[in-house]
């Protein structure tokens, strides 16, 4: 009378690359947060007229390791794109069932659309190498 249920169900929490991709987008984007807010987020932030004078602190405190901070948003931005590609290629698909695509998740990827044009409005102002 005990079977063994061979489809399974799908795990309570999200699975463990939705997770990592999640944590390093937004690891990407505060470091890449931090790369800017030294020197071009406030020139940038002036530019279209909004004060920029809450990110002094922020600034003062990154602007000594602005070089690690962006190793490590490239770091975290190149592993997250690289965990996206990877879902988008993979396709659960069992014999005589329909193929899934993978679960969309639009807030990394906006985070990690964000983190770049953080980075490249950095460079475009003022690079910090």
């Amino acid at each position: 009378m005990t079977e063994s249920k061979t489809t399974g169900s799908a795990p309570s929490g999200p699975p463990v690359a939705d997770t990592a991709k999640t944590v390093l987008a937004a690891g990407g984007l505060l470091a890449a947060f931090g790369v800017a807010s030294c020197c071009a987020l406030p020139v940038a932030l002036s530019l279209l007229g909004i004060s920029a004078a809450s990110l002094v602190g922020v600034g003062y405190l990154a602007a000594q390791y602005q070089q690690e901070l962006l190793y490590g948003a490239v770091i975290c931005l190149g592993a997250a794109g690289f965990i996206m590609w990877r879902q988008r290629r993979a396709r659960l698909c069992a014999p005589g069932a329909t193929c899934n695509r993978p679960t969309v998740d639009w807030g990394s990827k906006i985070t990690l659309v964000l983190a770049v044009g953080l980075l490249a409005l950095t460079f475009w102002i003022e690079p910090p190498i």
